[in-house]
């Protein structure tokens, strides 16, 4: 699906779903849900190329994938909590994503740690002191 498709699709549920949200709050919900399900699911296979790439030029580069690994955990947690947080905004549950977005940040960083971890141990070597265990 290319990006025409892909706005068409967006515009035309966000149509739907503004003309029913007066009448029927949760089908204006569940029509945006099911849109952006459609949307991700037509970019899913791009995304797998993409992985697929990056994993055969590391090969190639005799680079470890271990930290692109992470980054890739990150920029999913990322993204899924963001698209979280939209959906229950939507929905009239600010507080609750405030809550999610709380939860995604504190996953990025827990899910991170080992890559500062190597940094700073990298810093420290650099420095002439202590490495880190």
């Amino acid at each position: 699906m290319n990006i025409l498709s892909i706005c068409g699709v967006a515009i035309v549920s966000a149509v739907f779903a503004i003309t029913l949200k007066r009448h029927n709050h949760e089908l204006s919900i569940l029509i945006s849900i099911g849109a952006a399900v459609i949307i991700l699911l037509s970019v899913i296979e791009y995304v797998i190329s993409s992985i697929e790439s990056v994993s055969t030029i590391l090969a190639q580069a005799n680079i470890s994938t271990e930290y692109v690994i992470i980054l890739l955990k990150v920029m999913g947690i990322c993204f899924l909590t963001e698209f979280t947080c939209d959906f229950v905004k939507e929905a009239g549950l600010d507080a609750l994503s405030g809550n999610i977005a709380l939860a995604g940040k504190i996953l990025v960083l827990v899910t991170s740690l080992p890559m500062f971890m190597e940094i700073l141990s990298v810093v420290t070597k650099l420095s002439g002191g202590e490495t880190l265990e």
